[in-house]
């Protein structure tokens, strides 16, 4: 079939396996920050924040387990994913030429998003830890504008080099 893309093993750079293993740190930062609290934290906690980054909903200590959870399922699920380059979806054609390149981009991409996703949510454990003996429990206000301008900022800047290596 001539629409088929080519399947390829895409090898990780140095850099991008130090990416990695910092975010399989962040993983190890998340459940020793929830073993902690879990161990620590007062029964309630503060468990929501409003886009001010104020404390707005409080709840079990348990939920300090969920951004753990969440988070190593998405580390493995990105993992997974990124072994399928050829699956993914292109702002351009993929070809027998340029493919190894865009390949490479996409994977790069997506490890980029990882690391900060993971680190993201161990951010927000330890603000979630740190904050629930604190009177007026805040991650800032800068804290939500900064983390999706990163988010949005990674993906437009993978996806300019993906477009200028047509």
């Amino acid at each position: 079939m001539s629409n088929q893309r080519p399947v390829l093993v895409i090898p990780q750079s140095q850099l991008l396996q130090i990416i990695n293993w910092g975010a399989l740190a962040g993983i190890v930062a998340l459940f020793g920050i929830a073993l902690h609290g879990w161990l620590t934290l007062p029964d309630t906690i503060p468990v929501h924040f409003g886009i001010d980054g104020r404390a707005n909903g409080w709840g079990s200590k348990k939920v300090i387990w969920l951004l753990p959870i969440v988070g190593l399922f998405m580390y493995g699920l990105l993992t997974l994913i990124n072994r399928y380059p050829h699956t993914f979806n292109y702002v351009v054609r993929i070809t027998e030429e340029n493919a190894l390149r865009q390949y490479q981009i996409a994977c790069s991409m997506i490890v980029w998003l990882k690391f900060e996703l993971v680190w993201l949510f161990a951010y927000i454990e330890w603000q979630m830890y740190n904050l629930a003996t604190t009177e007026n429990p805040t991650l800032g206000i800068w804290f939500g504008p900064v983390s999706v301008i990163l988010i949005f900022a990674t993906v437009a800047y993978w996806l300019s080099q993906s477009l200028m290596a047509r």
